[in-house]
């Protein structure tokens, strides 16, 4: 029998506490909730508090930069390109390989090419070479409709903010899986000391490699938690406050009902917007920290009060 994930278990677990009755329909996609004759829904972690337009907004990368950009609020440049078949008015100016060529340029030749609306770090890729960048964009525009092209930026840290009606309710900083050797442990028995659950079954050939001490090895250069990467409260006050600065920048000039808020830190000390997710994923949060299933839950529970209200 499958195991049910945390997510629909804290949902069903919470409309028993508050009395709403609970469906799921198209295989669990959605989930249907009702409470005195109304109605509410969630769908793939997108809860019923967003607008429609927010939703598509925040899950188009390209969109939600042109936006934030267009408010004057501190975000990751990000330029869209379409396929060389586009005959569309607005693809004029910014699609195929000569566009793609002049963006190498402008982003220095080291820049990151990604499926515009993708997720858990599917389909990301970073490069200096121009053929590799070539070969990686035909790739992936013969299976989507536009990618995305951003300069690369050196990052220290990413954060999460998960925010509810303009406010905060976790926050924490995503550590990449990268590792330094000691001279004694294997690569392996690095990674499970750095994320246990993940690594468990790595079995790459390099996975009993020992590392001299010092050497570093990196196994992802995203910030995923679904790619290997570890969930942090250690934030410092100064981080919290710029990454503050930037959600209430953010609530004062779009709604921010409910979803995550990507954060960047670069290594010169300067604060983006990566992304907003328009659905609030904890599963890998859960997995990660002792009581990461009650923070959720509380989280999650105040949405649906919020949802019914």
């Amino acid at each position: 029998m499958e195991k049910e994930n945390n997510f629909l278990k804290i949902i069903k677990e919470i409309c028993q506490e508050l009395s709403i009755s609970f469906k799921t329909l198209s295989k669990d996609y959605v989930i249907m909730l009702e409470k005195d004759n109304i109605k509410k829904f969630i769908i793939g972690y997108k809860f019923d508090l967003l607008t429609h337009a927010e939703g598509l907004i925040f899950d188009d990368k390209y969109a939600m930069y042109d936006l934030l950009n267009n408010l004057n609020i501190s975000v990751v440049k990000h330029y869209i390109i379409y396929h060389e078949n586009n005959l569309n008015s607005y693809a004029i100016n910014c699609k195929g390989i000569k566009y793609l060529k002049k963006i190498y340029e402008l982003c220095n030749h080291n820049l990151v090419i990604k499926i515009n609306n993708g997720t858990c770090g599917i389909g990301i890729y970073k490069t200096n070479n121009l053929n590799t960048l070539i070969d990686i964009y035909n790739k992936l525009i013969d299976k989507n409709f536009s990618l995305c092209l951003c300069p690369f930026y050196d990052i220290e840290y990413e954060y999460r903010a998960i925010v509810l009606e303009g406010k905060i309710k976790l926050l924490y900083k995503k550590i990449k899986p990268v590792v330094i050797g000691d001279g004694v442990k294997s690569i392996k028995e690095l990674l499970l000391d750095f994320n246990y659950e993940y690594f468990k079954n790595y079995d790459k050939e390099n996975k009993d490699d020992v590392l001299i001490k010092g050497e570093v090895f990196e196994y992802d250069w995203k910030f995923n938690l679904s790619r290997g990467a570890i969930s942090s409260s250690d934030i410092s006050l100064y981080e919290k406050e710029n990454i503050e600065k930037i959600v209430n920048d953010l609530k004062n000039k779009i709604k921010l009902s409910f979803c995550s808020v990507d954060v960047i830190k670069t290594k010169d000390n300067k604060f983006y917007v990566m992304e907003i997710n328009s659905g609030v994923m904890m599963e890998n949060f859960i997995v990660q920290h002792e009581n990461g299933y009650d923070l959720a839950k509380n989280i999650y529970k105040e949405a649906i009060l919020k949802m019914f209200n």
